[in-house]
């Protein structure tokens, strides 16, 4: 009896519309992130190998098929390894779906399961000094409503260290104006923390609202038409500003600034003034404490500071130790 490979578009619908939002319970965004990589993966398959995406079956989801796709990824759309990485693990929860329902396609995936992420190469945080931090929350104009927006969006932003998925998602009834404001944010996973504002953030925020007469309903940070501002929208606004505030705090000429940037800086910034580690990890949002140490390794002033404060090693003369017959032997190798 000749076997017939299945298509997988009937497991792809299901993995899409029931495993991951029902049964794994897991965020719209997580749902998106994994649809368009699959999609992508459908459309290099259909471009590469011309196989229609109602026709892809698993002997298509080979290694080298994968493979092709993922430096597809890097040479022609000019991806990262990081997004390259997060396609793949895309990719490797789709087949251990496939392998749930169907064990017997062990086979046909196994080599598939076995291509391995990319190493990324760590580059050094970028954030900025305090400095040049309040020349980007001075440079939007105070005097139009959309300067007025982004003086409040930065401030809000720097004093969280949100992520921009986040910050565009705040509603005014997520941000409570009294004494020791606080404001709710929704992360990764739908995991919510709230976080308290600095005196002058909830001043700031609480001129923001009552200028614009904001229901609770309503977006925090809206664009001209009133909806929650974008992603690209933040990052369009913010590159305005930095642009601005150039021109009174030159080293930013040397930066390169993103929303993410915001983000290090508030880090760096609390572990600058003493704060515990596991505070920023908490303020940040990081499931693990390993996630934030990469901002200890990253800050400079903190390890100048444990450096002045070891004696300099003298110089002199020092015991000669012979290196004995074991180092000789390996040196003879």
């Amino acid at each position: 009896m000749i076997r017939t490979e299945p298509t997988i578009a009937c497991y792809l619908k299901l993995f899409l519309t029931d495993e991951l939002p029902r049964v794994r319970e897991s965020s719209l965004h997580t749902v998106h992130a994994y649809r368009d990589a699959l999609c992508a993966l459908l459309r290099y398959l259909q471009a590469k190998h011309k196989i229609a995406p109602d026709e892809v079956t698993v002997t298509a989801l080979s290694a080298e098929n994968i493979l092709g796709f993922l430096n597809d990824l890097q040479e022609s759309r000019k991806n990262s390894t990081r997004t390259r990485n997060l396609r793949l693990a895309a990719i490797r929860a789709f087949a251990k779906y496939l392998l749930k329902k169907d064990p017997t396609l062990a086979s046909d995936l196994s080599g598939m399961m076995a291509v391995p992420s990319k190493r990324i190469t760590r580059r050094m945080l970028n954030f900025l000094t305090n400095e040049e931090m309040n020349a980007v929350l001075d440079a939007p104009d105070a005097e139009t409503w959309s300067g007025k927006r982004d003086r409040a969006l930065f401030a809000a932003m720097y004093n969280t260290a949100a992520r921009v998925s986040e910050i565009v998602g705040v509603h005014v009834s997520d941000v409570t104006l009294t004494t020791g404001g606080t404001v709710k944010l929704f992360g990764k996973g739908r995991k919510e923390r709230a976080l308290p504002l600095w005196k002058p953030t909830v001043e700031t925020l609480r001129k923001w609202i009552e200028a614009n007469r904001l229901t609770p309903d309503q977006p925090l940070f809206a664009n001209a038409r009133g909806k929650p501002m974008t992603r690209s929208g933040v990052k369009n606004r913010l590159a305005g500003a930095v642009r601005k505030a150039r021109e009174t705090c030159p080293s930013l000429k040397t930066k390169r600034v993103s929303p993410h940037t915001l983000r290090h800086t508030t880090a760096m910034h609390l572990l600058q003034s003493g704060s515990d580690i596991t505070v920023v990890a908490m303020w940040l949002g990081h499931e693990s404490i390993e996630t934030t140490h990469i901002y200890v390794t990253a800050n400079m002033e903190q390890k100048e500071k444990a450096l002045r404060k070891i004696q300099p090693p003298k110089g002199g003369n020092f015991r000669f130790r012979p290196e004995g017959k074991l180092l000789d032997f390996l040196k003879s190798l």
